[in-house]
């Protein structure tokens, strides 16, 4: 029983009611039967209608006022009512009560049945768990004195929350004695719940004022001043209470089973409405909507061993004065869709959402304020098939009796419709968790593939079709039209990879280095560097002074916060921003990062070899950071109607599966490699890493981050060594000729070598130079063929590019190979018949005949050949910079 928000069950006998039922009636004439069905049992049944639409493995509708209620009925008329109650796709759930041999008898009856009907075997475990504070002076708070005192602001005597652990085993063993009974004699457990909620440590209402005067609660808490410390050790411990006592005691005997809690559920930080007990404490962190003051929450679902979320999706009274709109429903529509989007957003696909679900006003006060307006009933429908569309699995309805009869009409008219979309609902992502901050359209969907099952419900005149954009950056149009709609996906237009200027394609040439100096800049920029990573608004002003765009990081790892928005909208107007960019190496940094040995105790082999505490570290952490990459990103294509692309930068090696949990949300893909340094290296890893990130991304343009530092300046045990001229501009070909549609350098503010800059700028001083041509399409007539000598080893040979740009050609030729190839044969030339190729920066030249060419090339030597020498870049400055490739 709970004031306002829970209810006794009472047998209520109702004389007439029949027994057999046709067209969704129950009928019959055995006199005398219906004495024994209660009350809500009769109105359930009376005001439901048998399934259209086949349920086929989808969770029941779980209806809590009919828990219990077919105790001391028969045999035969318990099965013939719980067959009926199948056909509507209702559950029945059975109380345990601890130390009631009757109780565990009728668990058993009931339990056995549903197992042999084929049924969930269902149960409500909340009287086990209370209460673990007992009443007892062992569990209460202590004065200064030794005396020992109550909390009592939330209607009853709670005490310290210091003092539980011997309470633990006995809760326990209320729980587990049934268990062990379920499984001696052979049955199962599909689904365990509990309302246990007023009762173990609780931080609101007057609790941490009341623990600051607690001798025992200070000693164990030292920063007690600290609220946000106060809530985590609270927290923590109602976390282990739950776990040891229920979550993991029901896993240990049933791995199956759905277990969970009311008002537990994953979450984004923050919690979206108060129970009828609960107020706000003076001095606690919140976060203002209107007149609403939103909590901090813990996260507390992850540690209590449960496996179904449920959160509470009530029409708390206060609620209604929280917003000012001027459309009273969406006062409701509005707080409602929060918490459920707030569920639906954060919970793994894998784990059932379950929500407790309440239409007429809860908890008013005895004189209620007329002027609060009930929730209309088209709003509420409107409201559950949200729910639905937005992750949630079914429905836990919760009413008192004389609520039952409409609650149970609205909340099944909605499930037994929703099973026509089954398809949808079992195997769709929802496509948003938006909640518009006024009255509007509101949009809801599941996609499956390419099309979209949608719901869009209007608080207003907004007139016509509403755009949906989806993760991918394709989208859907939404009609006005009411109801349920599935719909085309309308596919996104596919970046190509190329940074546009002016609306030109140009090869992206970046430096991750912004120089402080305005001189530098421009310098850089005279270079034929068109990209930098700026930080904010001021970084992009420079930029663009200079001639330059700017690319802006995001910490989109942290979901779709406020933080997020606000960053977004201080850049996303500025003419110089051209690109996102999301967290480098996020992939890498809770999977192998070598800094994983101190932060989370494994190493980099550990990782390698699967090691079960690696693997559950990364677990745990894709768990978070790749629903929060997806929803961040979801906000910057919200926001930014310019549509710039999105690039997230991985390690070389960063693991295949969790990039993949977010690929489709982005435009460009890459890595970043630094193989040159002073012991042995393979300057070919640049292209064979294009090419599995080409595989990573299914497909997407990859980015290439090269080196512009020598190791020694980060790892002084690897020696000084900066890349040559030549092993620079062998990377560099290398990634375009494995198709990189850009080319970024990091590490540059580390140079102590000015020489070693002018060599990189002489590079993209050369790259500039050829845009026209690398961003053309390729040639594919074009073969490269080595003609081996007698004693060449064997290696990858020497790739080739041949681009048309007008009337003029540009072929580029890198050789693999350490060793040289004195002969390539070049063929498919037929356009260029008779015409004459330059080599640029060289003196080579060639004329093709028969539709080909034969030229030579050294170890990792990379040439390019022209039909208009004018091309050559006019900086030669930097060219001769260093040794030379290894291998020549």
């Amino acid at each position: 029983m709970r004031f306002a928000g829970r209810f006794l069950l009472v047998a209520v006998p109702v004389l007439g009611w029949p027994h057999g039922l046709y067209d969704g009636r129950l009928h019959g004439n055995e006199a005398g039967r219906t004495a024994e069905v209660p009350q809500n049992l009769r109105v359930v049944l009376e005001h439901t209608k048998p399934l259209r639409f086949p349920r086929g493995g989808r969770l029941p509708l779980f209806v809590h006022p009919i828990t219990g209620s077919l105790s001391g009925i028969g045999d035969a008329r318990t099965e013939e009512i719980l067959r009926e109650l199948d056909r509507r796709g209702i559950a029945y759930t059975v109380d345990w009560l601890p130390g009631d041999e009757k109780s565990l008898a009728e668990g058993l009856r009931i339990g056995a049945m549903q197992q042999r009907l084929g049924l969930r075997v269902a149960v409500n475990a909340n009287a086990c768990l209370y209460s673990f504070f007992d009443g007892k002076d062992r569990t209460l708070h202590v004065d200064d004195d030794g005396r020992p005192f109550a909390e009592t602001s939330f209607g009853g005597k709670l005490g310290c929350p210091f003092t539980l652990e011997h309470r633990y085993p006995v809760i326990k063993e209320r729980v587990e004695s049934f268990l062990r009974a379920y499984r001696t004699a052979g049955l199962r457990i599909d689904f365990i719940f509990a309302d246990w909620e007023i009762d173990g440590p609780i931080e609101w209402n007057d609790a941490w004022a009341t623990s600051k005067r607690c001798r025992r609660c200070r000693e164990h808490l030292p920063g007690i001043d600290d609220f946000r410390r106060f809530q985590r050790s609270l927290r923590e411990i109602r976390s282990e209470m739950q776990r040891v006592t229920f979550g993991d005691n029901v896993t240990e005997y049933f791995p199956e089973a759905l277990v969970g809690n009311y008002g537990v559920y994953p979450h984004d930080g923050y919690r979206y409405w108060y129970d009828y007990f609960e107020r706000l404490a003076e001095g606690v962190p919140y976060r203002s909507d209107q007149k609403a003051r939103y909590r901090e929450w813990f996260p507390e679902f992850e540690r209590t061993g449960y496996t179904f979320a449920m959160p509470v999706v009530y029409t708390w009274y206060p609620t209604f004065g929280w917003y000012d709109f001027e459309v009273p429903d969406y006062r409701w529509f509005y707080n409602m869709l929060l918490v459920g989007s707030n569920a639906g957003r954060h919970t793994p696909r894998s784990t059932p959402i379950i929500p407790f679900v309440h239409w007429t006003t809860t908890a008013p006060p005895p004189k209620p304020d007329p002027g609060v307006r009930q929730l209309s009933r088209e709003s509420y429908r409107e409201l559950l098939w949200h729910l639905l569309l937005r992750g949630h699995d079914t429905f836990f309805l919760w009413c008192v009796t004389r609520e039952l009869q409409e609650e149970i009409g609205l909340v099944h008219e909605v499930y037994a419709e929703a099973l026509a979309y089954r398809g949808f609902l079992d195997r769709g992502t929802p496509v948003t968790f938006d909640v518009p901050a006024s009255p509007g359209p509101v949009i809801s969907g599941l996609r499956l593939g390419n099309r979209v099952l949608v719901r869009r419900t209007e608080f207003g005149d907004h007139g016509g079709s509403e755009e949906l954009r989806l993760e991918d950056g394709s989208e859907i149009v939404v009609p006005r039209a009411g109801g349920c709609r599935v719909l085309d996906v309308r596919p996104r237009d596919e970046t190509d990879g190329f940074l546009r200027v002016d609306g030109k394609p140009r090869l992206a040439i970046g430096f991750y280095e912004l120089p402080a100096d305005d001189a530098a800049l421009e310098e850089m920029a005279a270079a034929g560097v068109n990209l930098v990573r700026c930080g904010g608004r001021e970084d992009l002003d420079r930029a663009r002074k200079a001639g330059l765009h700017g690319w802006v990081p995001l910490p989109v790892q942290q979901g779709a916060t406020d933080g997020l928005r606000e960053r977004i909208a201080s850049v996303v107007d500025h003419p110089a921003l051209a690109v996102w960019e999301g967290p480098d190496e996020i992939v890498w940094s809770f999977t192998a990062f070598s800094g994983l040995e101190k932060s989370a105790g494994f190493t980099r082999e550990d990782w390698k070899r699967q090691s079960p505490v690696a693997v559950a570290y990364a677990e745990a952490q894709g768990k978070k950071i790749l629903p929060n990459i997806r929803d961040g990103i979801r906000l910057v294509r919200e926001l930014d109607e310019r549509d710039l692309p999105f690039w997230i930068n991985e390690a070389a090696d960063s693991d295949l599966r969790y990039v993949r949990g977010y690929i489709d949300s982005i435009d460009v893909t890459g890595c970043d490699y630094y193989p040159v340094r002073s012991s042995e290296y393979e300057l070919p890893s640049i292209g064979r890493l294009v090419d599995r990130w080409t595989m990573v991304g299914r497909g997407k343009p990859v980015w290439m981050v090269l080196q512009a530092f020598s190791w020694h300046t980060m790892k002084p045990d690897r020696g000084r060594r900066y890349p040559s001229f030549a092993e620079s501009r062998f990377m560099a070909y290398n990634a375009i000729a494995h198709g990189a549609r850009g080319l970024f350098y990091w590490g540059s503010w580390e140079i102590e070598d000015p020489a070693f800059r002018r060599s990189l700028y002489a590079l993209t001083s050369e790259l500039s130079a050829l845009q026209a041509f690398l961003v053309g399409a390729n040639h594919d007539e074009l073969r490269v063929r080595t003609v081996d000598e007698l004693f060449d080893p064997p290696g990858r040979g020497v790739r080739g590019l041949l681009r048309r740009h007008g009337s003029d050609w540009l072929l580029i030729l890198v050789n693999e190979d350490p060793h040289r190839h004195l002969g390539v044969d070049v063929s498919g030339l037929d356009a260029l018949e008779g015409r004459r190729l330059e080599l640029l920066h060289g003196s080579e030249g060639v004329t093709v005949q028969r539709g080909s060419m034969a030229t030579r090339l050294q170890g990792f030597e990379v040439k390019v050949f022209a039909t208009d020498r004018g091309l050559e870049s006019r900086r030669g400055e930097g060219r001769g910079y260093g040794t030379g490739p290894a291998g020549r």
